[in-house]
């Protein structure tokens, strides 16, 4: 009924733990794993682990795709109607997957999301994202606004997507576009996923639950070199001028917006990168954009 699809790189390591959640889940009949061409034990421990667990497909890039095209590979080799992502060092808490799949199919859900816990040394602690709710509900709120306000709230492996609703555009060539029209290696592909599902109107529902646990590392995408070179700031400049055409946002969500962004920009640290000067235009698209739309409001 529901595949994981594991992007893995070089993560022998930590990939037993992704594996034996993925594993406990009672609804998971699938489990990929793209191997981006790592050079460590990745494949042997596949082969062992798949010996009492055929559930599991292993395939190997003949060269490192990155995650996104590896996701897209897992996805296409997928046979389930439902899908999640799973990072190959963070981990599900297997019953709220299936409870959320539960949720998904009862409400008749596009996409259903639950809350993420992070791992600390300290321990795991609940993770308290702005754009949660206080309870759970059913498209029950502007998701794309939303999403471009508060940031990803849908954490990409505690979210259930029915295939159907990437089917007809998620592919090789969507990435492939997306990559080429940022002018760089754009990171956040899950993060735009989900604001292209929101503008598809998709229907989507949250669990207030918590389904999976995030294991950061200090170089990771949501660490401080995204932030300190400019990246969180462009590639969210970027995603607003992408989607908010013909949307009328109102003009307290446009602050927010607005603060947002700039908000990232302050932890910009890099400034000698001739790339960051090119992506850099993307700040400066949204700044005209976001004044256009504040200058509608007031006519």
């Amino acid at each position: 009924m529901l595949s994981v699809l594991i992007p893995s790189y070089n993560d022998a390591k930590n990939l037993p733990i992704a594996l034996a959640s993925a594993l406990a889940v009672k609804s998971v009949s699938e489990i990929i794993v793209i191997d981006d061409n790592s050079i460590d034990d990745t494949k042997e421990l596949i082969q062992h682990v798949k010996i009492e667990n055929n559930q599991i497909k292993y395939i190997k890039n003949k060269k490192n795709l990155g995650s996104g095209l590896s996701f897209i590979k897992a996805l296409e080799n997928s046979s389930n109607p439902y899908i999640i992502m799973l990072n190959s060092d963070d981990f599900f808490v297997p019953q709220a997957i299936d409870n959320l799949l539960e949720f998904l199919k009862n409400n008749k859900l596009d996409v259903a999301y639950g809350k993420m816990a992070i791992k600390k040394e300290s321990g795991i602690h609940n993770f308290q994202h702005p754009g949660y709710k206080k309870n759970s509900y059913i498209d029950d709120r502007n998701e794309l606004k939303d999403l471009l306000i508060y940031d990803m709230y849908t954490p990409s492996f505690g979210s259930i997507i029915k295939k159907k609703s990437l089917n007809s555009f998620y592919n090789f060539k969507y990435y492939q576009d997306l990559q080429s029209a940022y002018g760089g290696y754009f990171k956040a592909h899950d993060y735009d996923l989900f604001i292209n599902l929101a503008k598809r109107k998709k229907k989507f529902g949250f669990l207030n639950e918590t389904v999976c646990v995030w294991c950061p590392k200090n170089e990771s995408q949501s660490g401080n070199s995204y932030f300190e070179s400019g990246e969180a700031s462009y590639e969210s400049s970027f995603l607003f001028n992408r989607y908010f055409k013909d949307e009328n946002f109102d003009n307290f969500s446009l602050n927010l917006i607005f603060e947002r962004i700039n908000e990232k920009l302050t932890h910009k640290r890099n400034s000698n990168s001739k790339l960051n000067e090119k992506l850099s235009n993307h700040y400066n698209l949204f700044l005209k954009n976001i004044n256009k739309s504040f200058h509608k409001i007031k006519k």
